[in-house]
């Protein structure tokens, strides 16, 4: 099994879980491996709770800070893993648009711009959610606001000039 941790604000690993039990982990030190919905504290985590079995078998971790763990700064690595092992039956990702999106919210119809970062966004995120459907919508919906934006700007760039 490949566990991922979270320290010293670093995500590191993969390490198998002899290596984990080498390493100076707290209970509250973040983990995740292929299978847990999301990074949690070492002794919270089945495959890991057992090297915090008792309070004699705890080394000495590193100092935690006074604030709480941020789980979510470690969640890109766990996209980057997901993307690299989609599933065989998934679909190719479909276009997010995003670069002209952003071109037509600098150059073009700024209100259509924005509008299609968001269907953009929202593909891309509908991809890695698996929802593959929602995803495809989503991008045709990008791509469409940004032709009619692109349209919109041709039309009204000679009315902004004639009154410049």
């Amino acid at each position: 099994m490949k566990i991922w941790v979270y320290l010293n604000g670093i995500q590191q690993g993969p390490y198998t879980i002899e290596e984990i039990s080498q390493l100076p982990l707290s209970p509250s030190t973040p983990v995740w491996y292929e299978g847990l919905p999301q990074w949690m504290p070492a002794n919270e985590a089945p495959e890991t709770a057992g090297l915090f079995a008792s309070e004699s078998t705890v080394r000495q971790a590193e100092p935690q800070p006074a604030h709480k763990t941020d789980y979510a700064a470690a969640q890109p690595a766990y996209q980057a893993w997901l993307n690299d092992h989609r599933p065989a039956d998934a679909p190719p990702a479909p276009p997010t648009f995003i670069g002209w999106s952003i071109f037509v919210l600098l150059c073009c119809f700024p209100i259509g711009g924005i509008v299609s970062i968001i269907f953009s966004v929202i593909s891309g995120n509908a991809y890695r959610s698996r929802d593959y459907q929602k995803a495809t919508r989503m991008s045709e919906y990008a791509e469409w606001s940004i032709i009619l934006s692109i349209v919109i700007g041709l039309m009204f760039t000679p009315l902004a000039l004639a009154f410049l």
